[in-house]
């Protein structure tokens, strides 16, 4: 991931895994700073639809991490998001 050039991680989708209250109730009662963190990135993606690059700003994570968490939920679903 390290050459990826600037916008290349702006076109992505979300998985319809679990409804906003799903969402919410998941980053209401998942343990880890770092867990919320992801959930808000998903939630962030649902409620406020915005270039990656945004949300990272947002969220204070880089916009190649919030590219991984919403691919990771893409693939794996909530359970990507479970500590292991």
């Amino acid at each position: 991931m390290g050459n990826r050039g600037r916008g290349e991680f702006e076109i992505i989708t979300l998985e319809d895994h679990l409804s906003l209250d799903e969402i919410m109730i998941k980053m209401q009662t998942r343990p880890g700073f770092l867990t919320m963190q992801k959930w808000l990135v998903i939630y962030n993606f649902i409620v406020h639809p915005r270039p990656l690059s945004q949300i990272a700003m947002h969220t204070g994570l880089s916009e190649s991490t919030v590219y991984r968490i919403v691919s990771d939920y893409n693939q794996l679903g909530p359970e990507a998001f479970d500590i292991k």
